[in-house]
């Protein structure tokens, strides 16, 4: 199972449809927030199914705030992450992450790529597809669920 993951696309369409393309064969893709209305557009060319949420900048196309997805056995959590401060750290986050079993959580809203694992739980946050910070560079998130488990990598588009 191969999962696509992009975030804070801010209406650059075209840079998510680059994105999308570099992922290679997807089975699912994730849209963690800023804009939602953005997923909507992609799951209608894409071909695949895709899920997102709402992020700071969706007032006038709202979406839900989370999503709990269960894929091949692991329980994935999905948000923008503005309503748990993430810009300030993961502590909220985390919080929320064990309340609902999540071994996988899929943020946004910084705009600067992170892979980590603390407690156990694999945090990951794409970076912006369409205004990257710090790294300068567009970003979007790959995971891949194998039978001894799975793994992420984020890439530059």
């Amino acid at each position: 199972m191969r999962v696509g993951i992009l975030s804070d696309s801010h209406g650059n369409l075209k840079r998510a449809e680059q994105a999308v393309r570099r992922m290679g064969q997807l089975d699912l893709l994730l849209h963690a927030g800023d804009y939602y209305e953005d997923a909507l557009l992609l799951a209608d060319g894409c071909g695949v199914e895709v899920k997102g949420v709402a992020g700071n900048c969706d007032r006038f196309a709202p979406g839900p705030e989370e999503q709990i997805l269960e894929v091949e056995g692991y329980r994935i959590y999905l948000t923008h992450g503005h309503l748990f401060g993430v810009k300030r750290g993961l502590e909220r986050l985390a919080e929320r992450a064990g309340k609902v079993g999540a071994s996988i959580v899929i943020y946004g809203h910084t705009h600067v790529p992170l892979k980590k694992v603390a407690n156990g739980v694999l945090y990951l946050n794409p970076g912006s597809i369409a205004w990257p910070r710090i790294t300068g560079r567009p970003g979007f998130a790959v995971l891949e669920f194998r039978r001894s488990g799975f793994s992420a990598e984020i890439y530059e588009l």
